[in-house]
């Protein structure tokens, strides 16, 4: 029972990473279809470049928020129906482990959408999302970095990389160093989480094969 409910779950978080925010505002403040302009991905970087930067800052912040409200939600409910559900454990529903999985389920539904042919956004800053929600504070460094690099120096495109990887990686150096970060996580937890930052890597050379880039 418990796998086939976090299967289904799974499924309705790549039904919800369809839905495409940046889709909605392009159509909503412009009357554009945001697969027609530019690259035709409908991210936040197609459109804070072919568009208009204030709508790219909110599309980008609001890809976050999706992905940090979801996780955010799905624990909530399941946490309420296991305390009036005492006789049906599912508390293994909302571990942290399970939680990964039902992100990467949202993930990809953002970068390979059912609804668009698979043809969905590099969602970088749904991932983003998705890291603040387990890690914040090494998302949060990473997201100051990162800024700092695309808006100062004009990598953009570094600073991407560096949202897929560096969480992960501080994660893993303030595991050792934090005591409260030990007894709060499982041991094995960066590793998953390094995992699920190679299966970014993985969805976003699939994105970039669709656009032509490699």
């Amino acid at each position: 029972m418990i796998v086939l409910i976090a299967i289904l779950i799974f499924l309705l978080a790549y039904l919800y990473g369809c839905f495409s925010t940046a889709r909605v505002i392009a159509k909503t403040f412009r009357s554009l279809n945001v697969y027609k302009v530019g690259t035709g991905l409908p991210d936040t970087e197609n459109i804070y470049m072919n568009i208009s930067k204030s709508m790219g800052i909110l599309v980008g912040m609001l890809d976050a928020t999706k992905a940090y409200f979801f996780l955010w939600l799905v624990e909530l409910v399941l946490r309420l129906v296991d305390v009036n559900l005492p006789y049906f454990d599912m508390s293994k529903l909302y571990s942290k482990n399970l939680l990964l999985f039902y992100g990467s389920g949202m993930l990809v539904g953002h970068c390979l959408p059912a609804t668009n042919k698979l043809r969905g956004g590099r969602g970088i800053l749904t991932y983003m999302g998705f890291t603040f929600f387990f890690i914040p504070l090494p998302t949060f460094v990473t997201a100051i970095i990162a800024l700092i690099l695309a808006a100062k120096f004009k990598q953009s495109r570094f600073a991407q990389y560096l949202i897929v990887i560096l969480p992960a990686f501080l994660h893993q150096v303030l595991y050792y160093l934090v005591p409260n970060i030990r007894n709060s996580l499982p041991s094995y937890f960066g590793t998953i989480l390094m995992g699920s930052a190679v299966f970014m890597g993985v969805l976003n050379v699939l994105v970039s094969k669709k656009l032509g880039e490699i």
